[in-house]
């Protein structure tokens, strides 16, 4: 059987996603890219670059990321631990070591 998520339980299975949200200025404006990552697939799941940074956004981020329920792993970013707060879905604070996937390893410089 090919493991792509971690068991949570014997009848669930749960993705675990490492969440980033990180700012890129150019030409004079900031713009906020969200990124998750499936640590245990070492693969992108989605992308999204956009011009502000607020809750409604945020929310609007998990809500595409969250089709198969994973447990996300997010930094300090109080946005992105707010909006997995109110969509009521499992997350653990963690900053993430040298040696471990990173959503910014997937951007191109």
């Amino acid at each position: 059987m090919k493991r792509d998520c971690l068991l949570a339980s014997e009848k669930k299975r749960r993705c675990l996603i490492a969440l980033d949200e990180t700012v890129v200025k150019a030409n004079k404006k900031s713009y906020y890219v969200y990124s998750a990552v499936n640590m245990e697939r070492n693969e992108l799941i989605l992308i999204r670059v956009y011009t502000n940074r607020n809750y409604p956004v945020t929310r609007y981020f998990f809500k595409e990321v969250r089709e198969k329920k994973p447990r996300f792993i997010v930094d300090k970013s109080p946005s992105l631990i707010d909006a997995l707060k109110s969509l009521d879905l499992e997350f653990e604070r963690s900053v993430l070591s040298e040696h471990e996937i990173h959503p910014k390893d997937f951007m191109q410089d």
